[in-house]
């Protein structure tokens, strides 16, 4: 059985400006390149708040700039004007609507806020949108590789039920919860079948993206993140630090996969066949991540792990020795060439 999400989501051409015209009395979180898609077309809003960071100091400063007089905040395009959205919403205590301008990410589909302390990703807060409003004219409007990227967030499941099931095998952390998991597996199965209209971003798959979006979501939020959250976020977290970066998230997430499916010994070759087929952006070479990255990354990941106090894995019971870095970053590379 699929959890509610609590929230209705809206997909249909022109749906964004739709919503946006008949709002009143609220905010728009986003960045430059979304706005000047609709701010010809729909009226000015109170204000227009700039995500420019998801430093905790920077979502400070923007819930201050927020007027008095504003009832909603709405979120419109990536994950950071998303994230910003929903650190004001929280905040200040106003209703939150997202309109997602690339499904790069689940950030408009989960309840919680990211934000970066000390160069790390951190997760709080619990904010439910009134609505989520997904226009795939504007969808199309990104590069098409930004549009489609969320797919790494649902190839997250492949890693992380596998890490889920070994840790509850060995009686650690939460025990395995089989309704979940099957909300996991059917989407992976999906998801192969899906990837010829989601390369294109089609209506169909884009509906399908992001309903598949939330619907992961409510399940991971239900499960305690264990359904799509395992060492392929731990790795994805310790690049980011280690680098100083900030990658397109499902990109990141999907190079994650490859490589930790291929650690677990997991048939990566499944995961494989999803990049291939049309998440070019997980690609190491995409990225910007090389063998000394990754190799430097599984230096420091159980650390890491432990420091961020995330959930038992893979990473707990194999060496993550030099030459395991080299040999899985030449495998990661090789299976999608």
């Amino acid at each position: 059985m699929v959890p509610d999400p609590g929230f209705p989501l809206t997909v249909e051409v022109g749906a964004a400006t739709a919503r946006l015209t008949g709002l009143s009395d609220h905010v728009v979180c986003t960045t430059p390149q979304p706005w000047a898609l609709v701010s010809a077309v729909v009226p000015a809003p109170l204000a227009v708040v700039q995500s420019r960071s998801t430093a905790r100091d920077a979502l400070e400063r923007a819930a201050a700039s927020v007027p008095a007089a504003a009832e909603v905040v709405v979120g419109l395009g990536g994950g950071s004007s998303l994230d910003t959205a929903k650190y004001i919403a929280h905040s200040c205590g106003l209703g939150l609507i997202s309109i997602p301008s690339i499904l790069s990410a689940d950030a408009a589909f989960t309840p919680s806020f990211g934000y970066r302390e000390e160069g790390r990703v951190r997760y709080a807060g619990h904010v439910r949108p009134r609505e989520v409003i997904v226009d795939p004219a504007l969808i199309r409007q990104a590069p098409i590789g930004l549009g489609r990227a969320g797919v790494g967030d649902l190839l997250a499941c492949y890693t992380a039920l596998y890490d889920w099931r070994l840790a509850s095998s060995a009686g650690r952390g939460e025990p395995w919860q089989p309704q979940a998991a099957e909300v996991g597996m059917r989407m992976l199965d999906d998801l192969e079948d899906r990837m010829p209209e989601l390369v294109d971003l089609t209506d169909e798959g884009v509906a399908w993206l992001a309903e598949g979006l939330r619907t992961v979501g409510a399940a991971r939020t239900a499960s305690g993140r264990r359904l799509a959250e395992g060492s392929e976020h731990a790795l994805a977290g310790a690049l980011e630090w280690l680098s100083g970066r900030s990658f397109v998230h499902g990109s990141l997430i999907g190079f994650c996969v490859l490589v930790m499916s291929q650690v677990q010994g997991n048939d990566p070759e499944r995961p494989e066949r999803i990049v291939r087929g049309g998440l070019a952006g997980a690609r190491a070479d995409a990225l910007g991540i090389d063998a000394r990255l990754l190799a430097r990354a599984f230096d420091v990941l159980p650390a890491y792990a432990r420091s961020e106090r995330l959930a038992p894995s893979v990473i707990d019971v194999v060496e993550l020795s030099p030459e395991l870095a080299a040999e899985v970053f030449a495998a990661a590379v090789a299976g999608i060439s």
